[in-house]
């Protein structure tokens, strides 16, 4: 790298004089930084984990994937379906998802989501965001609330 880096100063330096090599450092200190950024950032990306749930005759498949935007920082996208495998229609069904700290245990973002009612062999999707922070392990907390 050493080598590699030092070539490219030269070359800019014989093309461009002190200007050049003036450049050629800004330059590579923006892509230095950049990729630094970017491995910083990749553990706030992962591979979707799939879970399931079940409580009587209601059964949820929910994936959950970390993602990060500039405007909300890190953040859990789920998105899953509920089904009803019993022989009756369910009214009210409400699902309750919380983001808990791996390490502390403390919850750090929670949603409610109503789904509503259910009929026999029906299957209802949902999708949600919760909110973290990158530098944390999380984990997904599924249950169904009557």
């Amino acid at each position: 790298m050493a080598c590699v880096s030092r070539w490219f100063f030269e070359e800019q330096e014989n093309i461009f004089g002190d200007a050049g090599r003036s450049y050629g450092m800004k330059q590579f200190v923006a892509g230095a930084l950049l990729t630094i950024a970017f491995v910083f950032l990749s553990g706030c990306l992962s591979s979707p984990a799939v879970r399931e749930s079940t409580q009587g005759g209601l059964h949820s498949h929910y994936e959950y994937t970390v993602g990060w935007s500039p405007g909300q920082g890190c953040y859990e996208r789920i998105e899953g379906y509920v089904y009803n495998a019993g022989n009756t229609s369910i009214d009210a069904v409400n699902l309750n998802l919380n983001f808990v700290h791996t390490g502390t245990g403390t919850i750090r973002d929670s949603k409610s989501i109503f789904i509503g009612r259910i009929g026999a062999g029906e299957t209802r999707t949902y999708e949600t965001l919760l909110d973290g922070e990158c530098t944390q392990e999380y984990r997904v907390v599924f249950a169904f609330r009557d």
